[in-house]
């Protein structure tokens, strides 16, 4: 079985030059900081863009300019050793909820782009060819060299979960050299072991995923909508691939969530709020768990 890594922001903090999420938010709030409370960012997102958008004026632009300031604010984002560990690992693909490249930068390789989307990003994929491996990068939220992709408010994720539904269901098209592709829908994938791989979706069914640097926020709607889809159809089919939480601290409510929807809780103890530490606990877990892959 693969392994895929899936990581989240919680990575980036350890570089020097990390942007916190408060002062993004702060910066495209404008005049108007208001406290954003126990709001979800999805709906801070949601309520800071129909602040500033005019009846009169054009949506789509001034969605646009709050996006860029977010892109214009990641594009120094740094890798860090974690990052470069992980991207070090035998391993094809990586999944990131991450808007930037820090990945593409501990890589040191230029990407060949492979997505022609311009808002969603189902298909949204980067490939790093070097002389020993090749490997992937999904950047599954968006990317800051298309400010429109990226995912931050609550219509944009509902409109993502309707693009997953239809991949999943078998009912998404997209066009190949200009002809209309239709993809087999999951369930006849995992019957037949025929997986494509037009979407990261793919990966949740086909490969052990290793989750960390991401706290999987109930506004994560995507992600969780996905983990439950799975785990309907294990009445459905055998899904034989598995999914990893890497955690320090986790509630008795949302762990019993997780198992149900059949994903593994890994908690790891957090020594002296070293955040670092719980990660190079994290991958030589990984490592373990890739090595015993290799050696069935």
């Amino acid at each position: 079985m693969e392994n895929t890594i899936f990581f989240g922001n919680g990575i980036n903090r350890l570089s020097e030059n990390n942007v916190t999420w408060s002062d993004l938010l702060d910066n495209i709030k404008g005049i108007n900081k208001f406290e954003s409370g126990q709001l979800p960012n999805t709906m801070v997102y949601e309520r800071i863009f129909l602040e500033k958008h005019a009846p009169d004026t054009s949506e789509k632009n001034d969605e646009f300019e709050i996006k860029n300031v977010i892109a214009n604010g990641l594009r120094e984002q740094g890798p860090n050793e974690v990052l470069k560990a992980l991207a070090s690992l035998p391993l094809e693909h990586y999944i990131t909820t991450n808007y930037d490249y820090a990945l593409e930068k501990a890589l040191n390789i230029s990407p060949v782009k492979l997505s022609s989307e311009d808002i969603y990003s189902l298909r949204r994929k980067r490939m790093y060819e070097s002389e020993n491996d090749t490997k992937f990068l999904w950047n599954i939220h968006g990317e800051i060299d298309n400010p429109r992709s990226i995912m931050l408010g609550l219509d944009h994720y509902c409109g993502s979960v309707s693009k997953i539904d239809a991949y999943v269901k078998g009912k998404y098209s997209h066009k190949i050299n200009g002809a209309d592709v239709t993809v087999k829908s999951m369930l006849d994938k995992i019957s037949d072991s025929s997986f494509c791989y037009t979407s990261w979706v793919d990966l949740f069914f086909s490969s052990n995923v290793h989750i960390l640097g991401f706290s999987l926020d109930y506004s994560e709607t995507d992600i969780w909508w996905l983990l439950n889809k799975r785990a309907r159809f294990s009445s459905e089919a055998t899904i034989n691939n598995k999914i990893y939480f890497y955690t320090h601290d986790i509630s008795d409510e949302k762990k019993g969530l997780l198992e149900a929807f059949n994903v593994e809780v890994i908690i790891i103890e957090l020594i002296d709020n070293s955040f670092e530490n719980m990660y190079w606990s994290a991958i030589k877990n990984i490592k373990i768990n890739i090595s015993h892959g290799m050696a069935a």
